[in-house]
């Protein structure tokens, strides 16, 4: 039987993985975070020694409007606005639950089960029947590092989302997530925002990069029941078999880039997409939008559930992430412990945070 192999930007060939029925390859959790861990910190100890030593001490309208879908690269349109803990008209202001202390308007950092999450409260969101956006960083990353690649803070001021951001331990460049451990701790703390602020249980949805991206996937898997969609990027974690497949179909916008160093685009990120094609037997795809360095596809499902999948042709400056980067982000690369920017150098067509909103204000829960 033909195996399948991961390919690194040095050459290298490493976690050998078997086909499974039909060629989908349904990545293992343990297998891509693995390998991420182990060709990341390699590149840091070996490559980046300087950088490591150097960087280890070191208003919109809120409310309940949608994104402008027409403003980006899909032309999808607007959408209004439930979890199973809230009503779609919420009475009363927001209440502290638990380690979610605190309900006042601004930025907030929260210690659930041992995880630091920093949390965006929009000044329209304290009265309740707001949206939230589970923002998730990948390996080496922080919530803020997270931030300064998707925006997603400022978002959710202007279009009425709390924000979620947690923190893997321990602190950058180290930092990593343990899915058996610590996906049951997210979800839970999910489940606390969104009763402490009444969040309209029509508008929880999730996105991810990398380690991020692979948790969004397990997450759609586990709990596809509580997103309205879902937007994870250079992941993978959902392979649609037989107990790996989500209970419902849910709203899915997925990038990878072609040229990703960590996350190999051909041997991860395809067979991924064909997962969910296969797996919701969607249609043969159509194109919505691109140019000459970026291309995205619209499948749709017998239900009319969409999957839109951005491919992009991008490069980050570092050759240790090449592909693996965020289009039109502006991170500068300074927080302490980072090892490098996450953005893409531009120019660049979209930008991954803006079109992950917008595609979550499309496509709330019906």
């Amino acid at each position: 039987m033909a195996r399948y192999q991961v390919s690194t930007s040095d050459g290298d060939m490493g976690n050998e993985v078997a086909p499974v029925r039909g060629g989908v390859w349904p990545f293992s959790d343990l297998d891509a975070k693995q390998m991420l861990r182990i060709r990341s910190m390699r590149f840091a100890l070996v490559f980046l020694a300087p950088w490591l030593v150097a960087c280890s001490g070191g208003t919109a309208d809120t409310g309940d409007a949608s994104p402008d879908a027409n403003a980006g690269v899909d032309g999808s349109s607007d959408s209004g606005s439930k979890t199973d803990a809230t009503s779609d008209a919420p009475t009363d202001g927001a209440m502290p639950q638990g380690c979610v202390d605190d309900t006042s308007a601004g930025d907030h950092h929260f210690t659930c089960d041992g995880i630091v999450y920093d949390v965006s409260v929009p000044p329209a969101c304290t009265a309740g029947g707001c949206g939230v956006v589970l923002d998730v960083h990948g390996l080496t990353m922080s919530g803020k590092m997270e931030d300064n690649n998707t925006n997603m803070r400022a978002l959710g001021v202007q279009y009425g989302y709390v924000v979620i951001q947690p923190n893997a331990n321990p602190a950058p460049p180290q930092s990593s997530w343990t899915p058996a451990t610590d996906d049951d701790k997210i979800f839970k703390t999910l489940q606390l925002v969104v009763v402490a602020f009444k969040i309209d249980a029509k508008k929880i949805h999730m996105t991810g990069f990398s380690q991020g991206g692979m948790m969004t996937f397990r997450f759609l898997c586990k709990h596809a029941d509580t997103f309205a969609s879902m937007a994870p990027g250079a992941g993978t974690g959902c392979s649609f078999t037989t107990n790996d497949t989500p209970s419902k179909e849910v709203p899915l916008l997925y990038m990878h880039g072609t040229k990703d160093a960590l996350v190999n685009f051909t041997t991860v990120g395809l067979p991924q997409r064909n997962a969910v094609v296969l797996g919701w037997k969607m249609d043969a795809g159509t194109k919505i939008a691109g140019d000459t360095t970026f291309t995205r596809t619209r499948y749709t499902s017998p239900n009319g559930t969409p999957f839109e999948f951005i491919q992009h042709d991008y490069a980050a400056s570092s050759f240790a992430l090449v592909g693996h980067c965020y289009p039109g982000s502006t991170d500068p690369g300074t927080e302490k412990g980072q090892l490098f920017s996450f953005r893409c150098v531009s120019p660049n067509s979209f930008t991954w945070g803006d079109e992950a909103m917008k595609f979550f204000g499309a496509h709330p829960k019906p």
